[in-house]
């Protein structure tokens, strides 16, 4: 008995050792701890309050001033009808009861609002409301990122949306839309039409946003916090965290000096490939890993030769070793540009798309067009004699985007061009590349908007085709095929077809697409969920309460 006895005390101090070692199981609060699906971990399940960093303001959250960086923000107050986006699976109905078509060719569908669905004001969301948001982005007095939409691709015209009965609308497109469910409908914030139908100027708007969503918004100053505080009525549920204070901190250190202090409780920016693995050994914080639907890319001005020229496009597109950039810049975490454009998780996205690194091609092309070395120094001139050392803009705020360019400038002497790089502060840089437009290639991120969804590639492609100093016909024709596309497997084959073309001649040439890492103090709260395409955890499932997220929430990612 006594020599039992000594053996379960000996067994059971084992046991705990093993327990105390590290990496087993999920991490204590006393250690760091990675994951890498949608995490209800061991820590706190609600919060009365938590404070999140985010690196760029919300505007004044609203449809017409919601940050581009933090959509989530605007998400949390003014809903979709579906969601959480148009980009992954089919969207979940969010505050429609269905949508579906009710015409063979797809121009014409049916939306029904869920009943009891009330406003922050009390007041019942309407189809009335719906009709007003669709002609407001369309018809109303500035354009603003979701407007193309309804004006555009898909165009919604006036006379095609008649209202039926208070929850339902009927709505006719001016072309077929095999995924009107997908977009508009789990893209466009629906905004309620007592609160914006007098506003001359919505850009103006400096009140505070009434929506249907799960947080209300109380206070904001527009470039340094946000308050928002639970909607305890809201129709899926009361949130699990009644108030968040969101805090506006755009450098990235400080961003993440505050997240270590304690200052915030979690950080809404993606963790910097070198600071991956310091940061999962840091106690109290969790990181997790999520389908991150950004990507790196050089976007060429194709408004000037030669860059506007497809062939010298095409040769551009095989001189970077993607990865090369992917190993260097971001460590190894994510994938290499080589699968071309769109981002390859999106559900439109063509699986053959390939853009490859083949330098031997791009000295083969640029040859054939003219560009020699003529004084024999290695490096080429144009065809007209003249020297080359073509600029590569950066944002020197962005230090992976400035070692990315210093290393191109390599990739490019390699096959005989001189390049350098020019990194300039924030705004300096946003003036020349946005408003003037005097550039010769950039550097830098292309968001979830333009790299996933199947609308917004045909505005960049109408954009483009309205710009471009060399036409390009094929592409042309490839974009009224699209819209001619009657049916989802028609539709999908004709954005096949579009993305070879503009993958064969591309204006921004894909880089790496980077993993998601995004941490959080897993003390303050730690029951946070991934979502695809919204890339990071702070958006407003990961507070809603668990039964409703599902269907909206990746179980499983890896």
């Amino acid at each position: 008995m006594k020599r039992l006895k000594i053996a379960v005390v000996l067994f059971c101090f084992l046991l705990i050792c093993f327990l105390l070692l590290p990496g087993c199981g999920r991490e204590s609060p006393q250690g760091g701890a990675t994951g890498t699906a949608a995490a209800a971990g061991k820590g706190p399940q609600e919060a009365d309050e938590l404070t999140i960093g985010i690196y760029d303001d919300a505007g004044s959250v609203s449809t017409w001033g919601g940050g581009a960086y933090s959509p989530w923000v605007l998400d949390a107050v003014c809903e979709k009808l579906a969601g959480p986006n148009p980009y992954g699976a089919a969207p979940k109905l969010i505050l429609a009861e269905y949508i579906r078509p009710v015409s063979d060719d797809f121009k014409v569908w049916e939306i029904k609002l869920k009943p009891g669905i009330e406003w922050h004001d009390g007041t019942p969301l309407t189809s009335e409301d719906i009709k007003f948001t669709i002609d407001y982005n369309r018809e109303g007095p500035s354009n603003n990122r979701y407007s193309h939409h309804t004006s555009s691709f898909p165009r919604l015209p006036g006379d095609g949306i008649t209202i039926i009965d208070e929850l339902t609308i009927r709505i006719t497109g001016a072309y077929p839309m095999p995924f009107f469910d997908r977009e508009p409908c789990a893209e466009l914030p629906v905004v309620q039409k007592a609160q914006w139908e007098n506003l001359k100027d919505p850009r103006q708007f400096t009140g505070k946003s009434i929506g249907t969503g799960p947080y209300k918004l109380v206070d904001y100053k527009v470039g340094e916090y946000y308050k928002l505080e639970a909607n305890e009525d809201y129709h899926l549920g009361a949130p699990l965290v009644k108030k968040l204070n969101l805090v506006v901190i755009r450098d990235f250190s400080t961003m993440f000096t505050a997240l270590r202090s304690g200052e915030i409780d979690g950080a809404a920016r993606n963790l910097p490939p070198e600071m991956v693995e310091e940061w999962s050994k840091i106690p109290n914080i969790t990181i997790i890993k999520t389908p991150y639907l950004w990507g790196a890319a050089v976007t060429l001005d194709t408004t000037k030769k030669p860059f506007g020229e497809p062939v010298f496009r095409e040769a551009v597109k095989y001189v970077f070793n993607r990865e090369e950039l992917l190993n260097i810049v971001a460590l190894g975490h994510g994938s290499t540009g080589e699968v071309g454009y769109p981002h390859p998780r999106s559900f439109h996205t063509n699986p053959n798309n390939s853009v490859p690194y083949d330098p031997e091609k791009a000295a083969q092309l640029f040859t054939e067009m003219g560009y020699v070395d003529l004084d024999g120094d290695n490096f080429r001139e144009t065809p007209e004699g003249q020297r080359i050392d073509w600029r590569i803009l950066v944002d020197a705020s962005a230090p992976l985007y400035v070692r990315a360019a210093e290393i191109i400038t390599e990739h490019f002497a390699a096959v005989g061009l001189r390049t350098h790089v020019e990194a300039l502060e924030t705004a300096a840089y946003n003036e020349v590349v946005s408003v003037q437009g005097n550039y010769n290639m950039t550097v830098g991120e292309f968001v979830p908007h333009g790299l996933a969804d199947d609308d917004m590639m045909l505005v960049l492609q109408a954009g483009e085709r309205n710009t471009d100093i060399v036409p390009y016909p094929e592409r042309d024709q490839a974009m009224i095929d699209w819209a001619a596309a009657v049916t989802g497997e028609e539709r999908l084959a004709a954005s096949h077809r579009l993305q070879e073309l503009i993958n064969k001649a591309p204006k921004r040439i894909m880089l790496w697409y980077p993993d998601g890492y995004f941490a959080y103090n897993n003390t303050r709260y730690d029951n946070y969920s991934i979502i695809m395409g919204e890339n990071d955890i702070f958006h407003k499932y990961s507070f809603i309460p668990n039964e409703a997220r599902k269907g909206f929430v990746l179980e499983n990612f890896q």
